[in-house]
């Protein structure tokens, strides 16, 4: 598959990075020549060009491709290059948009009717995810996998929980109703095998049913808390989305330093109490009932302010905190910090456009990736290696583990007796370079 990215900002960056990896014929282009000297990774061809200027489209050739995503930050000009690509010949567009109002369906008719075939809003998408981290408090994050019939959960867990001190052998044949997929140790993420044990402060990766979420909860030795009350410090557009999808289950109050944002948000959201003040005045805080709150979500503009206001919030009492982290850097960083959950709406579109992308083809549809990992959704094809015997005669390399498997509708747990038939739906997860190991085991 033939693909140009327009947008050689950490979007497109990620995007492009995932996709070289699976050996398809990808452009990156963007107008400034420094983002795009940067770039340096395997797969990969450069254009230096508008991706509003016919000649650079031309020359990044854009007419002969399947697909133009355009992901600059400018709203606008990822629908000026859309149309332009449709209009010479691209099969497929996608643009990155600013505006929710685009999103509804009347609204998407129209967009395909100039040459747009798919719209990727990353505030609705980061909205998703902060709800997502709410419902669960207990949990770092929760994803959906085999449209919702398993979940992968991220839990940290600290010394006298359960789980601590414990092989992966000895969970799996207590505990069969979860799968252990990964643990991030500090810096470095592990795909366990059954000697790996879990220790205190170890972040890990549950693949589980939606029914089963409790066993997890309680071997990890988290307390289930019902939140009502959640501040959301911030009036962007994220902060906006998140109370959208909060607001029918909980009380919302917003924190606001902006009075203009602070007015915008009374008008957007006029079930939301919104408090106008100095969000790191801790009298302020304080004052305004923080001590108090359930929940607490930093999704101002600065990544750093972010993490130190859900650090204070912690301090305060505050059981479960999120902050957005854009700077893809910090995101380990954070990881590592007792801040809770974190939100990188850079990272949550460049996944949600490879996950689009890859539905297409159904041997093949990825998830998202971890910060060293990739989760897949992988399909069995009849005579393929996976469906030959076992899982334990398989000699799947150090690196690799099925976390379940979606048969007939149902799902079940994969242990090592396990035989794969065709036409099952599989959840893997595997270190980065082992995707391509991984996808080989399932074709014929």
């Amino acid at each position: 598959m033939k693909i140009v990215i327009a947008g050689a900002a950490e979007v497109g960056t990620h995007l492009a990075r995932l996709l070289s990896r699976e050996n398809m014929d990808v452009t990156l282009m963007d107008q400034d020549p420094h983002l795009v000297e940067q770039l340096t990774f395997f797969n990969l061809l450069t254009v230096v060009g508008s991706p509003t200027s016919i000649s650079a489209l031309k020359e990044a050739e854009v007419p002969s491709a399947d697909l133009f995503i355009a992901v600059t930050p400018n709203e606008s000009v990822n629908i000026h290059a859309c149309i332009l690509a449709a209009n010479l010949g691209v099969r497929r567009t996608l643009a990155r948009i600013d505006n929710y109002e685009m999103q509804k369906p009347e609204s998407r008719e129209f967009y395909k009717k100039i040459g747009i075939n798919r719209l990727v809003y990353p505030e609705m998408l980061g909205g998703e995810a902060v709800a997502q981290a709410i419902s669960r408090p207990w949990a770092r994050m929760s994803f959906d996998l085999c449209d919702g019939k398993f979940i992968l959960l991220t839990v940290k867990v600290y010394d006298g929980a359960p789980i601590v001190g414990q092989k992966l052998m000895d969970i799996g044949r207590n505990h069969p109703q979860y799968h252990i997929a990964a643990i991030k140790r500090g810096d470095e993420v592990i795909i366990p095998g059954g000697n790996d044990m879990i220790l205190s402060n170890d972040i890990v990766y549950f693949v589980c049913p939606p029914d089963k979420t409790e066993s997890v909860r309680m071997i990890c030795g988290k307390k289930d808390r019902n939140l009502k009350r959640v501040v959301i410090m911030g009036g962007s557009r994220l902060a906006i989305q998140a109370a959208y999808n909060l607001q029918k289950n909980y009380e919302i109050m917003f924190i606001e330093q902006d009075l203009a944002s602070a007015e915008n948000i009374m008008e957007k959201v006029p079930s939301a109490k919104v408090v106008h003040g100095d969000q790191s005045d801790m009298e302020f805080l304080s004052s305004v009932g923080l001590l108090s709150t359930d929940a607490f979500v930093a999704l101002g503009g600065n990544s750093g302010n972010n993490v130190l206001a859900c650090l204070t919030a912690k301090k305060l009492g505050v059981g479960k905190t999120v902050a957005e982290v854009e700077d893809i850097e910090y995101i380990s960083l954070a990881a590592n910090l007792n801040i809770g959950s974190t939100i990188n709406k850079k990272i949550l579109t460049a996944s949600s456009i490879y996950q689009l992308l890859l539905d297409a083809d159904k041997t093949s549809a990825k998830c998202f990736s971890l910060v060293d990992a990739e989760v897949a959704d992988l399909v069995a094809q009849p005579g393929s290696k996976i469906t030959k015997c076992q899982v334990m005669q398989l000699g799947l390399p150090r690196g690799i583990t099925l976390g379940g498997l979606v048969r007939d509708g149902k799902a079940e747990t994969v242990t090592g007796q396990t035989v794969i038939q065709p036409g099952d739906h599989v959840v893997v997860v595997c270190m980065n370079e082992k995707i391509n190991q991984v996808e080989k085991l399932f074709l014929r």
